[in-house]
């Protein structure tokens, strides 16, 4: 996959489980049926379970731009906050943006990851952003951009706790 100089961090969400030809895959196995990857998975009890070393390139931002930037995979670090359960894509939809679908073990577990990366990598806090402000539909076309990671995150405490 080759090695990136990291400039950012996105924050993705996907469902933890999801079902694939007639299987519930875990996330990291669908990716991996997709042809897609990520650095990293926060699960709903804090843990950390990596799929791609860094600094490696991964594929997780898809058709994105961000200051300046076109195509971040082969700028910026991902990571998925794994939302409990199997979800379908509009179960999904819905619970990131409900309250209390992430929990505070993944906070804590994001805010550790993504604070080491900003040291290591001496990635600016602006950016370290969310799958929509990189993939949305601004970038994607109308009805067709990225919404993860939700209204459920919430970012600004979050980029809060990394400035400390």
């Amino acid at each position: 996959m080759g090695l990136i100089i990291p400039r950012g961090i996105i924050m993705h969400s996907m469902s933890e489980y999801l079902v694939y030809e007639g299987k519930e895959l875990y996330a990291k196995d669908f990716l991996r049926k997709l042809g897609l990857s990520v650095h990293g998975f926060i699960t709903p009890d804090g843990t950390y379970d990596k799929m791609v070393e860094t600094p490696s390139r991964a594929a997780h931002a898809g058709k994105s731009f961000w200051a300046g930037i076109n195509g971040l995979n082969s700028h910026f670090l991902g990571v998925e906050l794994l939302v409990e359960g199997v979800n379908d894509y509009a179960g999904f939809t819905k619970k990131i943006n409900e309250p209390g679908t992430y929990t505070q073990a993944q906070f804590d577990k994001a805010v550790e990851v993504f604070g080491w990366w900003k040291k290591q990598y001496q990635i600016p806090l602006d950016n370290i952003i969310m799958h929509s402000d990189c993939s949305g539909d601004h970038v994607r076309g109308k009805g067709k951009g990225k919404r993860d990671p939700g209204l459920a995150w919430d970012h600004d405490a979050f980029l809060e706790a990394l400035r400390s």
